[in-house]
């Protein structure tokens, strides 16, 4: 008797599975598509010329239960990937220089206490700078007397009628290049100071709205406190 019982049951288990996949086989086929004209088609097989194309499985309901994407061209591709290339740039070079105002801003609060200790900071480097200039701009004064001089002696030789030695002519091809090097010295120098300067605008800004933000986290973690204070 148990083992009749369990017979039916086991047919009757049977029964529902293949009735199940059966519902699922006759519904499970229903595709749906679209063709060039915008036309919506709905049918067992989607035709091999729209298998690359976007089409849906469609459930007995009409629910989709999946969606295969039309399959993108080569153009397409290589235009996606060009464009995560330049996403990836972009996406690094900001991160880069987030992290480089994060360690700037962090020097900046570990190194000076004071706006004025920045402030004094800058025009220490500036007064710096203007003395490297005004020696260059020294030396150059001093290759002018000196070239003044030699050609000079090489006038009153030829007055002589005589030959200028070589090396005098040598000697002002030098001096030349030594006052050239100290002009573009002094340029880059300019350029330099300039350059401080316009960083003490930003990084005086910047101090400002560093500091206000530490106290206002100071004065918050105060508040915090207190209040955590009265509770207890």
């Amino acid at each position: 008797m148990l083992t009749t019982s369990t017979q039916i049951k086991s047919l009757f288990t049977s029964s529902v599975i293949c009735f199940l996949c059966a519902s699922q086989c006759a519904f499970a086929g229903l595709n749906k598509w679209v063709d060039e004209k915008g036309n919506v088609h709905y049918g067992d097989r989607v035709p091999p010329s729209y298998l690359k194309k976007e089409h849906s499985l469609l459930s007995e309901q009409g629910v989709i239960l999946r969606t295969t994407e039309a399959k993108k061209s080569e153009e397409e591709l290589s235009a996606e990937q060009a464009e995560r290339a330049i996403k990836q740039k972009s996406d690094t070079k900001r991160l880069i220089a987030e992290r480089k105002q994060q360690l700037h801003d962090r020097m900046l609060l570990d190194t000076f206490t004071t706006e004025a200790d920045l402030v004094r900071a800058i025009e220490a480097r500036v007064d710096t700078v203007n003395s490297q200039i005004a020696l260059a701009e020294t030396l150059i004064k001093n290759d002018e007397t000196l070239l003044n001089e030699v050609k000079l002696q090489i006038k009153s030789i030829e007055n002589s009628g005589r030959k200028p030695p070589e090396n005098l002519h040598k000697k002002i091809k030098t001096i030349g290049y030594q006052m050239e090097k100290n002009f573009a010295y002094i340029e880059d120098k300019t350029n330099e100071r300039t350059e401080i300067l316009q960083t003490l605008e930003k990084d005086i800004k910047r101090y400002r709205i560093l500091m206000k933000k530490k106290h206002e986290a100071i004065e918050k973690a105060k508040k915090l406190k207190k209040e955590q204070s009265l509770y207890q």
